[in-house]
């Protein structure tokens, strides 16, 4: 499959459904996506010439989802982050292992903090670790002024009933700042997107926290 024939799908089929713009995130985990910051900065540049030249208009912003271990520690203290501005804030998105809870996770949330970047955790809602005991970890997180990050194909069972369940809980609860799309490929856009904003519903708490930013960048 081409990829940016793809990509270019994917964007025809979120403007259809009323989005202005993406916050791209490829992920950056040493021994499965070694991405660098760098390396991806070029990329993504390249990428929107490309869209430039096919005429397609669609803000984008490149910042970076990281796996939460040794490597990213380091990286932290490099200071070299894929970041999204929001605000005054530099907000760097992060992921813990599924199953099992991360040994890293609290030295990483707090050497964000300490290097002036707010957290955001991807996709909460898909963490076993924290489905068990959500009191204790929606507390830690929110002790480091971490952000809640929700997939919007959580909500329509990508990821299975019990995901699904936790997704709609921290919904009803309020939990979750901002849903996403985590698309990887244009064809979960119908299968999964479509439904899960049926049931975001009139919610009204998809991504307008990062509509200014959006708004201000040019593909």
């Amino acid at each position: 499959m081409d990829s940016f024939a793809d990509s270019k799908r994917s964007i025809a089929g979120l403007k259809s459904l009323g989005f202005t713009g993406a916050v791209i995130t490829p992920h950056l985990y040493r021994g499965v996506f070694d991405n660098q910051a760098a390396q991806l900065r070029v990329a993504f540049d390249e990428f929107l010439a490309a869209l430039r030249n096919d005429g397609i208009e669609f803000p984008l912003f490149l910042a970076g989802e990281y796996f939460a271990d040794d490597h990213f520690l380091k990286l932290i203290e490099q200071g070299d982050l894929l970041f999204t501005p929001v605000a005054d804030e530099r907000w760097v998105l992060l992921e813990f292992p599924y199953l099992q809870e991360s040994p890293f996770a609290t030295a990483c949330l707090a050497a964000l903090v300490n290097r002036g970047y707010r957290p955001i955790i991807a996709h909460v809602e898909r963490y076993r670790f924290v489905a068990r005991a959500p009191e204790v970890w929606l507390e830690q997180f929110e002790r480091y002024g971490a952000v809640l990050q929700g997939d919007i194909g959580s909500l329509a069972g990508q990821h299975g009933e019990d995901v699904k369940r936790f997704a709609v809980s921290l919904l009803d609860k309020n939990k979750i700042a901002i849903w996403g799309t985590d698309i990887h490929k244009s064809k979960q856009i119908e299968r999964h997107i479509v439904p899960g904003l049926a049931q975001l519903g009139a919610a009204g708490r998809l991504s307008s926290i990062l509509n200014p930013m959006l708004t201000g960048i040019s593909s």
